[in-house]
């Protein structure tokens, strides 16, 4: 499988991933999702049908198992920059 972000032509290894999925109003994770990484960027591809799970948690099927708080920074208000 060649990698579609680097283009590499190394192999993926098969992980267990943390995903986020951002694309509604409110994001959440889903923890232990079967993925394929590049060895040589770290780029992740999800298997469509792991996916498809992934999209019914976002029609509301299925319940979290947990909640988490997500700390919120404020660019302009640092004087880190």
């Amino acid at each position: 499988m060649l990698c579609v972000i680097c283009g590499s032509p190394e192999t993926f290894r098969e992980e267990v991933i943390r995903y986020c999925d951002n694309e509604g109003a409110e994001p959440f994770f889903v923890e232990n999702v079967p993925a394929f990484v590049c060895v040589a960027c770290g780029d992740r591809a999800i298997p469509e049908g792991v996916l498809a799970v992934i999209k019914s948690f976002r029609a509301g099927k299925g319940k979290p198992v947990d909640t988490i708080e997500v700390p919120v920074f404020d660019y302009t208000a640092t004087s880190l920059t």
